[in-house]
């Protein structure tokens, strides 16, 4: 393993994305999509670096099938080596300085450039040569695992050979790399007198000049037929590598495809190999001039030289007319696919294709802003549309600041042809909303926000409606716990199927809390509740548990100084009631009984509409898995609060059980802001927290 350290130490490269495009899932795709994405220089370091190394590489490596007449190489050949090995050298000198790369691999790399560039044309320099083919590989796949991996370094040994051979063509001598060949003169003339003479002694040029053939008058030399399969070989395994990695790694769809920077990266790293090849190929064809039943035949394009039977050299491999500009053409197209591919690190990757039934994120670029793009269920007839950002300015046109960029208050979103549907903000939820009719089958949905749009391809199946309580009020929560099992999803596991809302119904362990906290709240004397319901069967079974639990209390719809708040509404019917009392607490106490909300509404649009609350958890919000949730879910999505609903679907994948018994939290304002990984930072809340600009932590003991 000792000799591939210097290798892996400059695995980077100038990289700018640590994705596995071996089986990533949505939420990787996603979160890779809208991270820190590398800048033009960086990309341009990086492409500099590989396109350099495969030159060099290629040059020195070719030796090894079309040594150099006593090791001395032409003049080109050279310059375009020693040209070579200074970007390079440049190249992986900046890259350390500005990235994380040791500073072994990079002394590995500058010396091995160099001393390729300086022994080319030898055989010596296929030493230096294997070692920069082995940086290539390792560099133009570090981004990868698995099989994507090893078609990476496929790539770059069929480049670095279609690069060095097609360079060493194009760059051949003009007298090593040209057939000449002799015309016969008119008769009579004293030239033909002594082709005459000549033809007494049996030599080959005299036979094939007689013949009218071709007769070479020196050696092909570097310019000669073996640089040809070489240069073919490696475009077509370079271009079998990126055909491969296309179907391996994506993009899975044809919108992204020819619609999207990765898609026609892609394609450009799998057709440009393959049209070098063909430009190689072509130069390869000599042209040639004879003489045939006394007349002189000339190939298209050759002079007629009769008259004066003066020697006519004809094109053939590495000649500047036509082969040698095709031979350059076929390098320097191969070292823009080599380009191509080597950009791909730098991408957002692609998004994955959508799945009827499956909830679709995907990521768009609109108005100058990357956004996150939720689409469930999938189905024909109604569906959400989740895209985050913020869509509560009070102007049309007003620029609203948020922690990913400034998104403008107007967007919309279309079905096909149909008209756009407005993207709005929901009371208790972050982000914007809209409910979209999507046609059976595959399609796409346009966003347009402030002045840019984009698509997402959408494919809705056959199967009939079944949008349920994810299109109605409670769809925000049922969004939260789609975002919540994506987070957690791990690579090879099957993608979260649209099923139930929470609001669907009651669970056994919320009803225990809530039958614990009413009980808690009638022991403390209070002797009236108001309780905020609404129409859902989780709140309607919830309501039920309540009276259940405190039979001998009076209810009230409205609000008095000595009630108890109790909440088992949705968010957006909670976040108006809680509104509405600390609207009143300021003209009157209010609810002095104490605030109490369900479980499931622990969530930022809910929890900061008050001064403080009591919910009862079987989670603790400041553990280091619900703080991880936290984070998880905002790099998924950004702007997307937690959510208790969203933190159980998490915590399905990671094994994490909730606790048996409910803990009383009180959440309430503090001025101790934390981030998601425990730091404090006092005056800038964490917009990933549970309560931002606060805290919510225990205040009782585990409850019976």
């Amino acid at each position: 393993m000792l000799p591939l350290a210097p290798l892996l130490a400059v695995a980077g490269g100038g990289t700018a994305s640590a994705l596995d495009a071996g089986s990533p899932t949505s939420a990787a795709r996603a979160a890779a999509a809208l991270g820190e994405q590398a800048g033009a220089f960086a990309v341009g370091l990086r492409v500099a670096l590989l396109v350099g190394t495969a030159l060099v590489a290629g040059l020195a490596l070719v030796g090894l099938v079309a040594p150099a007449p006593a090791g001395r190489p032409g003049r080109g050949i050279r310059v375009t080596g020693w040209v070579a090995a200074g970007v390079v050298a440049v190249a992986a000198e900046v890259v350390h300085l500005t990235g994380d790369v040791a500073v072994l691999g990079t002394v590995l790399q500058v010396v091995a450039a160099l001393a390729a560039a300086a022994l080319i044309g030898s055989r010596w320099a296929a030493l230096p040569g294997a070692v920069l083919l082995g940086l290539l590989a390792v560099q133009l796949g570090s981004v990868r695992t698995g099989l994507p991996f090893l078609l990476d370094v496929a790539y770059a040994i069929g480049a670095a050979a279609l690069l060095g051979a097609a360079a060493t063509l194009a760059a051949a001598r003009r007298g090593s790399a040209a057939t000449r060949t002799r015309v016969a003169p008119p008769q009579g003339t004293l030239e033909a007198r002594r082709s005459r003479e000549n033809a007494e002694a049996p030599t080959v040029q005299f036979a094939a000049v007689a013949s009218g053939a071709a007769v070479p008058d020196e050696p092909a030399g570097r310019g000669g037929p073996p640089l040809v399969p070489v240069a073919i070989v490696g475009g077509l395994l370079a271009t079998a590598a990126a055909l491969a990695q296309l179907l391996v790694s994506g993009p899975q769809t044809s919108h992204d495809l020819v619609g999207s920077p990765y898609g026609l990266a892609s394609l450009a790293a799998v057709a440009l190999p393959l049209l070098a090849v063909v430009g190689v190929a072509v130069a390869a064809r000599p042209e040639r001039t004879f003489r045939a039943g006394g007349a002189i035949a000339a190939a298209p394009g050759a002079h007629d030289s009769r008259a004066s039977g003066a020697e006519h050299t004809t094109p053939a491999l590495g000649a500047p007319r036509p082969g040698r500009e095709l031979a350059r053409i076929g390098a320097v197209v191969g070292g823009v696919g080599l380009a191509a591919a080597s950009v791909l690190a730098a991408l957002p990757p692609p998004g994955p294709a959508p799945v009827p039934g499956q909830p679709l994120l995907r990521t768009v670029a609109s108005g100058g802003e990357t956004l996150a793009v939720l689409v469930a269920p999938l189905r024909p007839g109604p569906n959400l549309v989740h895209v985050s950002g913020d869509y509560t300015a009070p102007a049309a046109t007003t620029p609203v600041a948020h922690h990913h960029g400034a998104t403008p208050a107007t967007a919309t979103v279309a079905a096909g042809d149909a008209p756009p549907v407005p993207i709005t903000a929901r009371d208790g939820a972050g982000g914007g909303w809209a409910v979209v009719d999507l046609p059976p089958g595959k399609g796409t949905l346009t966003l347009a926000v402030g002045t840019g749009s984009a698509t997402v391809p959408v494919d809705t199946g056959t199967a009939p409606e079944q949008a349920g309580a994810l299109v109605g009020p409670d769809g925000p929560e049922c969004a939260s716990a789609l975002l919540g099992d994506l987070a957690g999803q791990r690579p090879g596991t099957p993608a979260p199927e649209v099923g139930a809302c929470p609001s669907d119904a009651l669970s056994e362990a919320d009803a225990d809390a809530l039958r614990a906290t009413v009980r808690g709240i009638v022991d403390r004397g209070v002797d009236r509740i108001r309780l905020v319901a609404d129409d859902s069967p989780r709140s309607v079974q919830a309501a039920a548990v309540v009276h259940e639990a405190a039979p001998d209390v009076s209810y009230s719809d409205r609000p008095d100084p000595d009630s108890a708040l109790v909440v088992v509404s949705g968010w957006a019917p909670a976040r108006a009631a809680l509104d509405d009392a600390s609207a009143r607490a300021l003209e009157t106490p209010t609810h002095l009984g104490g605030t109490y909300l369900a479980p499931w509404l622990l969530t930022p649009g809910v929890v900061t509409a008050t001064a403080s609350s009591v919910l009862p958890l079987t989670f603790d919000p400041q553990d280091t898995r619900s703080r991880n949730y936290a984070g998880a879910v905002a790099a998924l999505f950004p702007g997307e609060p937690p959510a208790t609903a969203g933190y159980l679907a998490w915590a399905r994948h990671e094994g994490v059980p909730p606790a048996p018994r409910p803990t009383l939290y009180g959440a309430a304002p503090v001025d101790v802001p934390m981030t998601s990984t425990g730091e404090h930072h006092a005056g800038t809340p964490n917009p990933a927290s549970w309560f931002p600009g606060g805290t919510v932590v225990p205040v009782s003991a585990p409850l019976d």
